[in-house]
C-alpha cells in the first residue's frame, strides 16, 4: 500500500463519525492526519511507525463533567429544581463555571452549567407525593454544584465567571 507521513493521531465523536459513514461499527476508533495536510485516514488501514499520543476531539474542545454520584440540579438563584441526576458513566457537557449564592445554606457555591442538550435524559423527580421518582425529560438551563461532580480529566478547563463575594452581593441586592 501507499506510505503517508502521520502526525496527529485522534479519537472520540470525529473519529466515530468517520467509522459510520464507512460503515464500521464498534471497538476504538480512531484517525489519522497527513502530516502538513488536513487530510485524515481511517485507522483500520493506518499501521503507524512510532507511537503517537492520542487525542480525544471531545475532550479538547469542550469542557466536559461526569455524575459520580445522585446529585441534584439547581437554578441560577441557587434554589432547588426538584430534579436529580442519578450516578452514570455519560459524559456531560458544561459551558459555565460560577459562584451562586445559595439561600438555603447562606453560602456561595461554585456550579457548573449544563450546556443545552436535546436529548432527553433519565433523572429522578420529586413528584407530589414528596418522593423522587425515575422519569425521562429535558434537561434546561440547570446548574451541578461542581463539589458534587467530577470534572473530566484533559477536558477543557473553565475559569469562574465571577467571585463568591459577587455573587453573594448579587443575591443580597
Amino acid at each position: 500500500g501507499e506510505k503517508f507521513t502521520v502526525d496527529y493521531l485522534e479519537k472520540g465523536s470525529r473519529a466515530d463519525k468517520v467509522a459510520g459513514y464507512i460503515g464500521q461499527f464498534g471497538g476504538d476508533q480512531a484517525i489519522y492526519r497527513i502530516k502538513g495536510t488536513n487530510n485524515w485516514l481511517y485507522s483500520m488501514g493506518v499501521k503507524a511507525a512510532s507511537k503517537l499520543p492520542v487525542h480525544n476531539y471531545d475532550l479538547e474542545q469542550t469542557s466536559v463533567i461526569k455524575f459520580t454520584q445522585t446529585t441534584d440540579l439547581y437554578n441560577a438563584d441557587g434554589s432547588l429544581q426538584n430534579i436529580r441526576i442519578t450516578k452514570n458513566s455519560e459524559w456531560w457537557r458544561v459551558d459555565k463555571l460560577l459562584y451562586i449564592w445559595v439561600p438555603s445554606e447562606n453560602k456561595a457555591e461554585e456550579f457548573y452549567h449544563l450546556a443545552p442538550d436535546s436529548h432527553w435524559k433519565d433523572v429522578l423527580r420529586l413528584s407530589n407525593n414528596g418522593q423522587y421518582v425515575n422519569d425521562h425529560m429535558p434537561i434546561k438551563d440547570a446548574y451541578v454544584k461542581a463539589s458534587d461532580i467530577e470534572f473530566v480529566e484533559n477536558s477543557v478547563k473553565l475559569t469562574p465567571s465571577n467571585t463568591a463575594a459577587e455573587a453573594e452581593a448579587a443575591a443580597k441586592k
